[in-house]
Order: structure tokens, then sequence, then C-alpha cells
């Protein structure tokens, strides 16, 4: 094919003008596709960004603690009162009280108010009140109570939400 731009310029201006025209057409459909591609990845980098920041938080722990029960109080002074006969143990409606009328028996009383903790699994022994010489009546005394605790624990990531 010959071109003879004399004669075919008019032909040649028509063709140049109709391929400008859809010219901004392709620049604004390319435009478009390059917005899509742009707001896939940015929703993309923020899903990993949350992601990233849910993996690093800590896990979340609570205790919840519940009263112990005046059954269980007695249970526990039936099993204290066998480890020395000379220590008395009784079960209260607040807790166990322990006491001694000998200050001579004070290692055994010692011994067994220690002991509260090592024969509990679930309980958590507080004393409310304890005195070790010349009490009310008695030579060494102390009233312990009990409360249950349970520690819950969330653990952290988006699949335990």
């Amino acid at each position: 094919m010959k071109l003879d731009f004399k004669t075919d310029s008019s032909l040649l201006m028509t063709e140049v003008s109709r391929m400008l025209g859809l010219a901004p057409v392709f620049t604004m459909m390319v435009a478009i596709i390059m917005l899509v591609l742009v707001v896939f990845s940015v929703q993309g980098f923020l899903t990993e960004t949350q992601k990233e920041k849910k993996s690093m938080e800590l896990p979340a722990f609570t205790l919840k603690k519940s009263p112990v029960g005046k059954k269980v109080y007695e249970d526990y002074s039936v099993v204290l009162a066998r480890l020395s006969p000379h220590v008395k143990v009784t079960a209260e409606k607040e807790g166990i009280r322990i006491g001694i009328s000998d200050p001579a028996r004070y290692a055994e009383f010692m011994f067994v108010l220690n002991s509260v903790q090592g024969v509990s699994k679930d309980v958590v022994w507080k004393a409310k009140e304890i005195c070790l010489v010349e009490c009310a009546g008695s030579a060494s005394s102390a009233l312990i109570s009990g409360i249950i605790e349970k520690v819950e624990v969330k653990l952290r990531g988006p699949e335990n939400e």
C-alpha cells in the first residue's frame, strides 16, 4: 500500500482524529481498572493490619470468686482435726476456727494452720483472725475462711472472639 500525503491527507487527518477520539476513552478505562486494583490492595492491606494487631493482643484473664459453704467448712474441719488431737478444729458459719488451750502445743497449732492450704485443692484460704499468744480463753487461735477461685482465659486472635 502506497501512502500519498498530497491526495490522501484529508483521509489521514480523519483517521488520526478518529484514533485520538478513542484515546480518552481508553485512558478512562485504564484509570478505572487501576482504581479498582488500588481499592482491593488497600482493603487487603487493612485486613492484614487488623489481623496483625489482633494477634499482638495479650490474653485476657478474669478471676471469678465464689464463697465457700458451711458444708465445705465442716468437711475440711474433720480432715484438719485428724492432723493433731490436741488442736481444736471447729466449723463455723464464717469459716474454720483452729485453736489450742495449752501453749506447749503451739508447734502442733502452727502445723495444722499451715496444712490448711495443703489439703485443699480448689479452695484458697485466708486468715480472718489470728492470735498467737494469750487469746481470749485460749493460748492461740485462728479463724480462716475460704474462697473458690476460678481463672478464665480469653485467648488472643480472631478465632477466639
